[in-house]
């Protein structure tokens, strides 16, 4: 269950729900599935890209405090020469209450919650495959993504997200938060990323 409590677009927002969180850069599990042959060992880089699937997702170690941690989206040139308007899902960047495996999708299940960018470039927040249009459709890439989660009491977590971009000489800024109604959550939420051929995520440093 989550509630919005606000959604700005190309405005300032004083309270940007970020401040007075850890920032933090995600280390990276090693990819898990139901099948111990499929378990891949990650090699240290700064960015996340799909292993030849359509989308891949990573997971990073469990958090328990209010924390914040931020990455950049960028196109995948080797995979993608079109507008995201010709892409499907693009990328997904969230929190979810238990460790999710290479195959499932960030946004698509019923432990997580992010900001997702789908078919036509849509930015939505999404949750067990729900998903709530959130802005206009993104159009262009680069673009920075903020996430910061804070646990207000055993069964409510605050998710902010924040996005910002210039490309093509355009600036768009938004900022949105949700409340969470996940017991699970206040107790371990992992940092968890979602990519397809089309984009890479790139972190400061190596994860």
């Amino acid at each position: 269950m989550f509630s919005d409590l606000f959604v700005v677009f190309n405005c300032v927002v004083t309270d940007d729900g970020v401040s007075g969180s850890d920032s933090i850069i995600p280390h990276i599990l090693s990819s898990t599935s139901l099948a111990k042959s499929e378990l891949v060992s990650r090699v240290p880089s700064k960015y996340l890209t799909t292993w030849g699937f359509t989308t891949t997702t990573f997971c990073g170690e469990s958090v328990s405090r209010a924390c914040s941690w931020t990455v950049t989206v960028e196109r995948n040139h080797g995979q993608w020469s079109g507008p995201p308007v010709a892409a499907g899902y693009l990328f997904g960047i969230g929190v979810s209450s238990v460790s999710l495996g290479s195959r499932e999708v960030v946004g698509m299940t019923s432990a997580s919650h992010a900001l997702v960018c789908v078919g036509g470039g849509s930015l939505c927040f999404a949750h067990d495959g729900r998903q709530d249009a959130v802005a206009p459709p993104l159009d262009a890439l680069p673009v920075t993504v903020t996430i910061a989660v804070r646990p207000e009491t055993p069964d409510v977590t605050v998710f902010t997200y924040k996005l910002a971009s210039v490309a093509d000489g355009r600036r768009v800024s938004l900022v949105g938060r949700r409340i969470i109604h996940d017991s699970a959550l206040s107790v371990a939420a992992f940092p968890v990323f979602t990519v397809s051929q089309h984009v890479k995520i790139l972190f400061p440093t190596y994860v």
